[in-house]
């Protein structure tokens, strides 16, 4: 009996051995798994995520110029500005205010970085758009706004080395020359022989832009991605709340904040400031500064598209062609993204 109960416990001692042996085989099988599935999503799913936010950014960039045109008639624009940054900082504090004082720290460590990419991506490029939507035509504003990208992969290669290659300078070539002859109808000479004042202030929010795309690029992921909008948005408010009462005081004639004003702010402030931050942001990860700039060149013809919509305007040929060579130069620059090894993003 005990030879055999000495049988019986050797085999389920047999068995219990078996079980925590095939323990790190199954450990194993699971992280193979997930090694598969990390791979499919970095090789699959990020040049689809990538578009997908790059389209979003687009098409509320395009309000952007429709409602802050709207907009300015009435309102000074560094009060726009402000009360635009003034909607998304109360946004963000409510969304993401806890994760932010949790991380703190952090965030303190990083505030150099964090001032200098909210004051050129936010403060300076908001105030410097709507005071030339002030004084110049959306037309203009759309052709040097589109010019973005070529200003960005001029940067990156001058003074990052950034290897751009032909094919994409090709690409921003031809995207940012569609994207000119789509807002000018074709008479580009015309439309460049017509710009001032309002146009160099486009040509200095292009240049603010571009500073916060580059220094976006290189220390966005040193800091938790949500949380720092917190006090990005703060220190815009903070940076834009003396130019606004100079504006009140000394220049702005009287204004009033009727329903449409209200609405105006309410919009850029949800989706141009924090909907396409937080997807341009992401995809400025994902693919970096060159390719996420030339996704702009999208932006003067998505803005024919919405005033068609809106506005009744009438769609050229000429707009037609520049449209198809805006579309080929920016997939010459987007569609062949290469593999990036991407810092964590916490929230």
């Amino acid at each position: 009996m005990r030879a055999a109960g000495d049988l019986l416990h050797g085999s389920r001692m047999s068995s219990r051995h078996r079980r925590c042996y095939r323990a790190p085989a199954s450990a194993a099988g699971r992280q193979r798994d997930a090694s598969i599935l990390s791979l499919f999503i970095d090789r699959c799913c990020v040049p689809l995520i990538a578009p997908l936010y790059l389209a979003v950014v687009v098409l509320l960039f395009s309000g952007n110029l429709v409602v802050g045109k709207f907009a300015t008639a009435s309102l000074p624009p560094l009060t726009l500005a402000w009360s635009r940054m003034l909607v998304v900082f109360l946004a963000v504090t409510l969304i993401f205010g806890t994760a932010a004082w949790r991380q703190r720290q952090v965030l303190g460590r990083e505030i150099k970085a964090l001032a200098i990419m909210s004051i050129n991506g936010m403060a300076l490029f908001s105030a410097l758009l709507y005071s030339a939507l002030r004084v110049s035509d959306a037309t203009t504003v759309a052709v040097l706004e589109s010019l973005t990208p070529a200003a960005t992969a001029m940067l990156m290669a001058l003074f990052f080395r950034e290897r751009l290659g032909r094919i994409r300078w090709l690409g921003i070539l031809l995207s940012a020359g569609g994207a000119a002859w789509v807002v000018s109808d074709g008479a580009l000479v015309r439309t460049l022989a017509r710009l001032q004042t309002g146009d160099a202030l486009v040509a200095a929010a292009v240049l603010a832009w571009v500073v916060y795309s580059v220094a976006a690029r290189h220390w966005l992921g040193r800091v938790p991605f949500y949380a720092s909008l917190v006090p990005m948005t703060g220190i815009a408010v903070l940076f834009l709340t003396p130019l606004m009462v100079v504006e009140n005081v000394f220049f702005a004639d009287a204004w009033q904040l009727d329903g449409h004003a209200l609405a105006a702010i309410l919009y850029l402030g949800i989706g141009p400031s924090l909907i396409a931050l937080i997807c341009y942001n992401r995809a400025l990860l994902l693919v970096g500064p060159s390719h996420t700039a030339t996704s702009l060149n999208l932006l003067p013809v998505v803005t024919m598209g919405l005033g068609y919509l809106m506005l009744g305007a009438p769609i050229t040929l000429n707009q037609v062609i520049g449209a198809l060579v805006v579309i080929v130069g920016v997939s010459l620059v987007t569609l062949n993204l290469r593999r990036r090894r991407l810092p964590p993003l916490e929230g």
